[in-house]
């Protein structure tokens, strides 16, 4: 969007903008008529500024909202339109048009007018003007793919591949908590062992299962399958430990050794 376009002309005090308008004519002294360079002023009604060659006022007339030829001027309706700078009242004196100056009073008679149409901040409209060149340009380079493609939304809802990574810093993180838990599960694992080991060596009594030693010697104790011998009497050179053949009657001694 251009803010200098076709539209109505702006009351200017003494003379118009030296390089940037064109002065159109005298209205009521002091106040001229002046439009954007590049724009012709046709003499019909108030002050248009139309393309050269082109008598644009009645459809300015007919268009559903006025406007001044450039965007950053207020307009006003006075039995005809006209425009001022941005902020600067318009006024009547004696049915003619009339923009006041900053901080001036006016006379008395004179009678301000309701804004039409209020003008854009130079700002904005220098952003404007900034847009549709930088468009224009990519239009007439690039052709309509370009165009296109400059009005899809920066907030695009196609999925960005970005996302869908692993970051590298959660990949290391992943493996050096794995091998932390390798090494803990290990120290556990020989910690429980080595404090089984110690817990049997200090029972007592697997100590006496382990070490107990028969204290009968072996020369001297009888075995249960064997069979009990006594010593013959005659293989004692003594004969003290003699015994009755098992084949002689037992003997009494005499009454007087009773």
């Amino acid at each position: 969007m251009s803010i200098i376009d076709e539209g109505f002309a702006i009351r200017r005090n003494g003379t118009c903008l030296a390089g940037l308008e064109v002065d159109c004519g005298a209205t009521r002294a002091p106040f001229r008529g002046c439009c954007p360079t590049g724009y012709a002023c046709p003499s019909q009604y108030n002050i248009a500024c139309c393309t050269p060659g082109r008598n644009c006022t009645e459809p300015l007339l007919a268009a559903p909202q006025p406007k001044c030829a450039n965007a950053t001027w207020d307009l006003f309706d006075n039995g005809g339109f006209f425009c001022c700078e941005h902020s600067l009242p318009g006024y009547n004196r004696s049915n003619t048009n009339g923009c006041a100056a900053p901080g001036a009073r006016l006379a008395a008679g004179d009678q301000i007018l309701s804004t039409v149409r209020v003008g854009v901040e130079a700002t904005t409209s220098a952003s404007l003007s900034a847009s549709s060149t930088a468009l224009a340009s990519s239009t007439s380079n690039a052709g309509p793919a370009s165009v296109s493609a400059s009005l899809i939304p920066s907030h695009s809802s196609v999925p960005s591949d970005s996302g869908s990574s692993t970051p590298v810093g959660a990949i290391a993180g992943g493996v050096v908590g794995g091998v932390a838990l390798i090494a803990l599960l290990a120290l556990l694992t020989w910690f429980f062992l080595r404090r089984k080991k110690q817990k049997a060596e200090e029972n007592p009594y697997l100590l006496n299962q382990r070490h107990e030693v028969d204290a009968t010697p072996t020369k001297y104790r009888m075995d249960g399958t064997s069979g009990v011998y006594e010593v013959d009497g005659a293989s004692t050179p003594s004969g003290y430990a003699t015994e009755l053949h098992s084949q002689q009657k037992p003997v009494e001694l005499p009454a007087e050794h009773r």
